[in-house]
């Protein structure tokens, strides 16, 4: 995991909102953001979830299908993954 260089500012500003019972957004320490969840919300997918926290949207799906063999390995399987996002 990269590390994270914080200035001595940015120390203290987080020492003295933990000790306040403050974050930026206004919420305290113990508050949460509301979490929405709701799933089968793609139709042409095996499954799907939507999940929402503050700001945060997220949409996932997932398709699986049974296939044949590549021809070269007859005994082996394979997984293909897309992953698409976005900002």
């Amino acid at each position: 995991m990269a590390a994270v260089c914080l200035s001595e500012a940015e120390k203290l500003y987080i020492v003295h909102g933990v000790q306040e019972d403050l974050r930026v957004d206004g919420r305290g320490c113990e508050d949460y953001r509301c979490a929405e969840v709701e799933t089968d919300v793609v139709s042409n997918t095996s499954g799907s979830a939507r999940v929402k926290l503050g700001h945060t949207d997220i949409l996932v799906g997932v398709k699986a299908e049974m296939g044949t063999p590549k021809l070269e390995k007859p005994d082996e399987g394979y997984l293909e993954f897309f992953v698409d996002w976005l900002v």
